[in-house]
């Protein structure tokens, strides 16, 4: 199903943060937070130990970009989590095949450096509410690739 979807986002491009040959970076459309991303193989790969040594360059050039991005959208070093999900270590044989690598990014501020969102009352226990659409994130996370912002330490 991630293959499926990541093709389609490849196809309109309007929530695509970065791409390369074997992944691409989203903002997905159910995103619950701000500026949430996630990076999904454009092929099926059940989980790290698949890919190959350019696949995994490749990898590593994915998350710089949304790291950096990160940084640079509000000029800061900007907090978030990271999770991988790829197959299990034990399951069947079809839920181990059914798995397909991709890793998530939960960052928690909303409008500026200071301006952070909390996941309250509401938004825990029934629909999430929207802050910015995953458009206009992947918008403003394009925007903000080029050299990595470095704060000025004095």
């Amino acid at each position: 199903m991630l293959e499926d979807y990541a093709t389609l986002e490849a196809a309109k491009q309007e929530r695509v943060v970065f791409e390369n040959p074997a992944f691409l970076a989203l903002c997905p459309w159910w995103a619950i937070w701000p500026f949430e991303v996630m990076i999904v193989s454009k092929v099926h790969k059940r989980a790290l130990v698949d890919l190959d040594e350019k696949e995994k360059g490749m990898l590593a050039e994915a998350i710089s970009e949304v790291t950096r991005r990160y940084d640079n959208l509000f000029e800061t070093q900007f907090p978030y989590s990271m999770g991988l999900h790829q197959a299990p270590l034990e399951g069947t044989k079809d839920e181990i095949e059914a798995s397909h690598f991709h890793i998530h990014f939960y960052p928690p501020l909303l409008r500026s450096a200071t301006v952070r969102k909390f996941l309250v009352g509401y938004e825990l226990l029934a629909e999430p509410q929207r802050d910015i659409t995953p458009e206009q994130a992947a918008a403003r996370l394009r925007e903000c690739g080029g050299e990595l912002y470095r704060k000025k330490l004095e």
